[in-house]
């Protein structure tokens, strides 16, 4: 039940009645400690020592809490509801008596309350689970720690050992002043578990929440401690285990206040599923399951995490890399804040400089491989420079790849696909060229180019000739074999061979235009590629068509030749299920784009129109949308304006900004197509049709204002 709803009591849309510290929890515990002693009430379980008075009072306030929750579910959609959906969060707060004025303060200070009373339930229902499991059928407790023991008072205790006693799995406490003592046995108590694969008994759990009070400036800065921690995060493959424990006791965010902060913490970004805290140690988990993977998409990190000299700063990386949510930020600007919350802490737990700057660098930049992979022109070399020039070296290049993908991994277990899994492999493979001295990059050189040239040569039929071969070579730009390899020079130059053909010996209209489409499931999409004359507006004709017959384009890679032959490869996948496009999508996309083409009376809108997209995944709160984002770059290119548009995702999106850019006489040379969870992420790479930047104050401005006016009307429309 609570993996069907997520495993988790901070999920973004929880379940009130059957997720993880919901009402069912709440009453699972009723219903055995009845069966079990007879018990019916909590006051009860507290007079025989099953929980303790601050315990009761946590379980009585979170269950009427639940229960105004789930009444109000009722009255606002007025039938049996019990998942808090964000489109409903708003009416709820503010029928529970939430009253601030920003709607987003409103619902993170009533999400955040509904978080800590679901966390309480779970936290305690699951400890009560296993203390009422230890305890046999007998009238109170028992007391003594021989007595909890299978055996009982006949069963010799092993010694002790720091303090602890290993039992059948598990750390129990040799005496209730263990800490008092030694506060440093707070941080290795975890380290015994860690090492021995143990778990906390349910009363030295306990033990450690009451103890917290020790947890002051002088153990923050014991350097013994600090040693011990140390330790813990670099014990590749099991870290994550032993940070949610430290955090279900409350440990963790007192030895690290900027982690602490992110406890129950609301994230608005739409594409986030579970709240900052859980996020984060979701992503460790992530993290852990690379070490000994045997199944992709994890095994292919394995190498390179088994490479990391020094594992525990990814491990303390990725614990703070959010810790800027929880600190007054613009907008977009968590990552700059959270690094330098990280250089504090870095510097608390004495890091030596290089250590403490590489961990600052990976908070700072943990949304740099993402966002370059998914929303540059990767064919741009100019774009693989300046990253690898923002990386550095090889090792940091290694890290922020494990952290991106744990990261991503830990958003949502619906949004990583094996279409961003490639784009993130292939900046990695040419950033780590460039930084370690490769010559991927200088192919265009004459000598490269010859050797590229004799290659494909090899591959290619007797019937394409050595003067269409060289025709190729010499008339497209060098970017195109910086980044193809000879059998996709092959490929390409097979279907310029057959668009030649039909237009000089078959006699065919010399617009239409010739198609070839190649399977990638592993990665989970078809590559379409289309050669003919390049024209205005070819780019938008092509994609409204491909709209039309129901696929969903993932990327772009545009060329075309010096004598007018456009060469554009598209990555696209089934827009209702994201499975492999079928064969009639396929006959219905080649038929239109002829017809397109050709100059057939086609209205592309209206046939995009009559296509029934699925339910955009995006639930946006009541009256709120995605907002329209425009931004221009005229840094990312030497010679093109990168123009980054994010968007709700609608049907026919893209048809209508390519349009746009056609009618603007802007030409697109590159787009990257991004969609999470209903919002488009797309990035286009443009030029004037006279060549150039777009440099103007004033055509800027006009850009925006006609591109927004073009999505504003598909919004009105749909």
């Amino acid at each position: 039940r609570r993996s069907k709803h997520g495993n988790s009591a901070c999920m973004q849309e929880p379940n009130i009645k059957s997720g993880c510290g919901g009402l069912r929890d709440f009453q699972n515990l009723f219903w055995m400690a009845f069966f079990k002693y007879r018990t019916r009430t909590l006051r009860e379980l507290q007079e025989r020592e099953f929980v303790t008075e601050a315990e009761r009072k946590q379980l009585e306030a979170a269950y009427d809490f639940l229960l105004r929750v789930r009444t109000e579910l009722h009255y606002n959609t007025n039938r049996p509801q019990d998942v808090l959906g964000k489109n409903l969060q708003p009416a709820v707060a503010s029928n529970l008596g939430y009253s601030e004025r920003s709607p987003s303060q409103r619902i993170e200070k009533f999400m955040r309350d509904l978080y800590v009373h679901m966390r309480n339930v779970f936290l305690i229902t699951r400890t009560l689970e296993q203390r009422m499991a230890l305890v046999p059928n007998a009238p109170g407790r028992l007391s003594r720690l021989r007595q909890l023991l299978p055996g009982g008072r006949g069963r010799k205790l092993p010694e002790p050992v720091d303090g602890f006693l290993f039992v059948d799995g598990e750390i129990r406490a040799a005496s209730n002043r263990i800490f008092s003592d030694s506060p440093r046995r707070l941080m290795r108590v975890f380290l015994h578990a860690q090492q021995r694969q143990l778990t906390l008994h349910p009363d030295l759990a306990q033990l450690i929440r009451s103890q917290l009070s020790l947890v002051d400036r002088e153990f923050l800065n014991d350097e013994h401690v600090r040693e011990t921690f140390l330790t813990i995060l670099e014990r590749r493959g099991e870290v994550a285990h032993i940070l949610r424990t430290m955090h279900e006791v409350n440990f963790l965010g007192k030895y690290f206040p900027e982690f602490g902060k992110l406890t129950c913490l609301v994230q608005h970004e739409f594409y986030h599923q579970y709240a900052a805290d859980e996020h984060t140690l979701v992503c460790l988990e992530q993290l852990d399951k690379i070490w000994e993977a045997k199944e992709p998409p994890f095994n292919a990190y394995t190498p390179i995490f088994l490479g990391l000299e020094r594992p525990g700063l990814l491990y303390l990386a990725l614990l703070l890399h959010d810790v800027g949510k929880a600190a007054k930020h613009e907008q977009g600007k968590h990552a700059e804040v959270g690094a330098a919350l990280a250089m504090r802490a870095a510097k608390r737990l004495q890091l030596e400089a290089n250590a403490a700057d590489t961990v600052q660098f990976l908070v700072e930049n943990h949304l740099l491989l993402a966002s370059t992979s998914q929303r540059r022109d990767l064919d741009d070399v100019t774009v693989i420079r300046n990253f690898a020039r923002q990386a550095g070296t090889p090792e940091r290049l290694n890290l922020l790849a494990l952290l991106t993908f744990a990261d991503s991994q830990g958003t949502s277990d619906k949004l990583w696909s094996g279409f961003k899994d490639a784009l993130l492999w292939q900046l990695h493979s040419r950033a780590m060229t460039l930084l370690t001295g490769g010559t991927e990059f200088r192919r265009a050189s004459e000598n490269a180019r010859q050797e590229l040239r004799d290659e494909v040569r090899g591959l290619a039929p007797k019937r394409i000739s050595d003067e269409e071969l060289d025709a190729h070579f010499a008339q497209l730009p060098a970017r195109y074999f910086e980044i193809h390899m000879p059998g996709e020079i092959h490929d390409d130059l097979e279907l310029t061979h057959r668009f030649m053909h039909r237009l000089v010996l078959e006699g065919q209209r010399t617009l239409a235009p010739v198609a070839a489409w190649i399977d990638d499931p592993d990665r989970g999409y078809n590559l379409v590629k289309i050669c003919t004359w390049d024209r205005a507006g070819l780019f938008g004709k092509i994609a409204g068509t491909l709209s039309a017959a129901g696929l969903n384009i993932l990327g772009a890679q545009i060329f075309t030749r010096a004598d007018g032959i456009a060469l554009d490869t598209f990555f696209v996948n089934d827009c209702r299920t994201g499975n492999l496009a079928t064969r009639e999508q396929r006959e219905k996309f080649t038929g239109l784009l002829e017809s397109v083409l050709t100059g057939d009376e086609m209205d592309l809108r209206s046939l995009i129109a009559l296509q029934t997209s699925a339910r955009s995944s995006y639930s946006a709160y009541l009256g709120e949308r995605i907002s329209t984002q425009i931004h221009f770059d005229n840094d990312a290119s030497d010679d093109r304006t990168l123009i980054e548009i994010e968007t709700e995702d609608r049907l026919g999106l893209l048809f209508v900004i390519s349009q746009t850019f056609a009618e603007l006489s802007l030409d697109i040379s590159a787009a990257r197509i991004v969609t999470e969870r209903g919002a488009a992420l797309d990035s286009f790479y443009v030029r004037e049709l006279g060549g150039g930047k777009i440099n103007s104050p004033a055509r800027l401005l006009a850009v925006e204002k006609k591109l927004r006016t073009a999505i504003g009307q598909l919004e009105a429309a749909a």
